[in-house]
Parts: structure tokens; C-alpha cells; sequence
């Protein structure tokens, strides 16, 4: 039954306004949002271990202690992609944009850096319907079609902290506001206007603060560096207003208690620097198995897992392609939610970008990061669609000194 609704034959396109057109999306909290940004993003999207002067990045706070004492930063990012949509030969495209994050950093105190952003946490989208025949009388045949469409959003808004104590010692915390809405609709109408039409509408509005730690150790060697990160992240219940209704019952409105819910995260990484270049990994542990979904456990046990390096000639070079750095990387995920009774789709991207230094004056500087993605989602079992994506993503890192003193004669 779900593998019938899930046939790209007279599929209804749907305009979504959070970038995401994937079928996929109708399970758990949607397609969830990868929180890498600028540099990092073009590496695989890792970050975990990631530490680097005077670079934004999300996915550790302990990193926030990198930012100097007279610098602040705003860092914007955004994405344009194609997405195609393959079953059984049958092939349609989407295209659409959507913002990546927002995020501003600065220092606070000697050794303590604070970064505040927002960025979507799961996005959901979609659109398809199926006919098929039901009977044939002597007015012709009569034929029902099954139309699912969904949209909404979690959006993250959050806030943290890293310090840095010693010399070779960093931690940090963040503290996320979750906030968002998730709609699904099953209608089911009939070619014969006899036959009453059928809609199941599912709601949802969560919220919740979502906690995040993280610690990273640097180890020298001469001028080369080795960083060891780890994040943690604990489950957390989203509170909820969620109900089952049907359109032509409203006595038959079921709300759901405790219907999401968040899981425990917990993930590890590393980055080796040397003079003009640095590779880096991350590996990701999340339990989905024991989070909620409409008031049911539907989840799986997920493992992400990224590769990166980036290459950078000369920093200091007048010469305007050495000191772009250029970033290549690689990237997978298991499903977290099921399909039916089987696994959802696997997850597998590459990626590859540079980022360019454009002095603006002569107490700032902005970095201009592009990368281009492929990004495959693989089915796990025959009679599901198979998604192929290309995305360009844009970023912005503004960086002023903002907390210089000028001496004057």
C-alpha cells in the first residue's frame, strides 16, 4: 500500500515554501537540514572537529572560542537545487531555493565566544496523487484518486557559548529554541460525483529547547595541528499540539499526547592542519528509534558520517587564486524513519568548492564560499523513488573589526 501511493504516474507537483519537494519528507519531522556552513560545507559538511581562525561553525560550540577579540562576524548562506525524482523509468524535476542559516559571531570575554543564528532544523514538502480504476457500470468506469500533500517546518533559533580554558582545551554549549508546524493531507476523491469525498488531515505544532555540548582538544606538532572534538546532544521532548482528524467527522478528532520527540546525538571528529592544507572526518550516532512520531516509534537508528580537505596555497599571496582555499568532500547518512515496514532511503553526497577572500576596507574583509553538491538518495528496497539532487551553495562570511582602539597623534 505505501509502495502504490509512492508511483510517480500523475504526480501533482507541489510548490513547497521551505525548499523541499521529496515524498520522503511526509515521514518523521521531515527531511532533516544539514547545519554545516561556508568553508565546511564544501568539505562534506563537517564541523565536529573543525577548528579554524576566525570561521564560523555550527556544528561544535567549542569552536566559537576561535573567534579574536576584535573581530565580529555574520555569516549568511543559501542554496539553489534541482531535484529529480526516478520510478520504474517515470521521471519528473522541481527546482527551488532556501536559506541555509543566518549566524553572527563575537567575542565576549577573553577566551569566550558567542555565536547567535538561526536555521531550519527539518523541512517538509510534497505533492503526488495516484488514480486507479475501482468499477466499471453502464455509465464507464469510475476511478478514485489518492492525493497526499504535506508542508511545514522546524525552524532553529539558537544561542552559544565557547571557551576556551587552556591552551590545547575548548568547550561550549548552545541552547535552541525549536519552533515549527508540520501538515500531512490523504484525499481521496472519486470521478463519479455519487461517491462522497474522503480527507485525512494530520496536524502538528511543536516546540521545544533543544541543548547541544561540545568539547575539542588541540595537540601541536611545530606548525601542524591536531584537533579531537566531540558533541552531545540529550533527548528532549517537543512539546506538542497535534490531532488526527477526518474532513466530513468532526466528532472522529483524535489528539495525540506526546506525539514527538527528539533523540539523544552524540558524535565525534577530528581535523589535521598543516601549512597549506587540512583533511577532516566526523562520525554521527543518532537514536531514532527511541523518538516519537505522531505518538508511534517509527524511527531507526541513524549513521552519519563526512570526509573533507581543503587546500589552500598561499594565505598571505597577493595573488588572488592563492589565497582562495579550495574544499572537496564526501558524505553519507542511514535512514532515520521507515517506509511501510522497510527502511527509508540511504544517503550518499559529494561536494567540492572554494572560498574566496574580498577585501572590503581596511578594517574588514568578506569570504565569498561556493560549492556545488550531488547528493543521491538510494532505496533500500525495490518499488521506491530514487532522488537525485545538484545544489549550488552560496555563502557570505562578513568579518569587521569592530572592537579596535585607535590611537591618534
Amino acid at each position: 500500500m505505501v509502495f502504490s501511493i509512492f508511483c510517480l504516474s500523475g504526480i501533482v507537483p507541489v510548490k513547497a515554501q521551505t525548499g523541499v519537494n521529496s515524498p520522503y519528507s511526509r515521514y518523521g519531522l521531515g527531511m532533516l537540514s544539514d547545519q554545516s556552513t561556508g568553508i565546511t560545507k564544501a568539505m562534506g559538511g563537517i564541523g565536529v572537529g573543525f577548528r579554524y581562525p576566525n570561521t564560523l561553525n555550527l556544528k561544535n560550540p567549542a569552536s566559537y572560542s576561535t573567534v579574536d577579540t576584535l573581530t565580529f562576524m555574520a555569516d549568511l548562506g543559501f542554496a539553489l537545487q534541482n531535484g529529480n525524482f526516478n520510478e520504474n523509468g517515470v521521471s519528473v524535476n522541481a527546482r527551488n531555493g532556501y536559506i541555509n542559516h543566518l549566524a553572527m559571531q563575537f567575542r565576549i570575554l577573553p577566551k569566550v565566544g558567542m555565536t547567535v543564528g538561526f536555521m531550519p532544523f527539518s523541512n517538509v514538502g510534497y505533492g503526488f496523487s495516484k488514480t486507479s480504476p475501482v468499477r466499471r457500470d453502464e455509465d464507464g468506469e469510475i476511478t478514485t484518486t489518492i492525493t497526499n500533500s504535506g508542508s511545514g517546518s522546524v525552524r532553529q533559533f539558537m544561542g552559544g557559548l565557547g571557551w576556551r580554558p587552556t591552551r590545547w582545551l575548548s568547550v561550549g554549549a548552545n541552547a535552541s529554541y525549536l519552533s515549527g508546524d508540520i501538515n500531512h493531507y490523504i484525499t481521496n476523491t472519486y470521478s463519479s460525483s455519487e461517491v462522497q469525498s474522503r480527507e485525512k488531515a494530520y496536524y502538528a505544532e511543536m516546540s521545544a529547547f533543544k541543548f547541544d555540548f561540545g568539547a575539542q582538544g588541540t595537540l601541536s606538532f611545530g606548525e601542524n595541528g591536531l584537533v579531537l572534538g566531540v558533541t552531545y546532544s540529550p533527548a528532549q521532548k517537543l512539546e506538542c499540539n497535534t490531532y488526527v482528524t477526518d474532513a466530513h467527522s468532526v466528532k472522529d478528532t483524535t489528539v495525540i499526547d506526546d506525539a514527538f520527540s527528539l533523540p539523544e546525538m552524540l558524535s565525534a571528529g577530528f581535523s589535521y592542519k598543516w601549512n597549506h592544507g587540512m583533511i577532516g572526518a566526523d562520525v554521527s550516532y543518532q537514536a531514532w528509534s527511541k523518538a516519537s512520531f505522531f505518538g508511534e516509534k517509527t524511527g531507526n537508528d541513524r549513521i552519519s558520517a563526512a570526509v573533507g580537505y581543503m587546500y589552500r596555497p598561499d594565505e598571505m599571496n597577493r595573488n588572488l587564486l592563492k589565497r582562495t582555499a579550495y574544499q572537496v568532500g564526501f558524505n553519507f547518512a542511514q535512514p532515520y524513519f521507515n517506509v511501510g515496514n522497510q527502511k527509508g532511503p540511504m544517503q550518499f553526497g559529494v561536494s567540492a568548492g572554494f572560498s574566496v577572500p574580498i577585501n572590503t576596507s581596511y578594517n574588514s574583509m568578506s569570504y565569498l564560499h561556493v560549492s556545488g553538491e550531488f547528493v543521491r538518495v538510494q532505496p533500500t528496497v525495490k518499488g521506491m523513488i530514487s532522488e537525485n539532487y545538484i545544489r549550488i551553495n552560496v555563502g557570505i562570511t562578513f568579518m569587521e573589526r569592530w572592537f579596535m582602539k585607535l590611537m591618534v597623534d
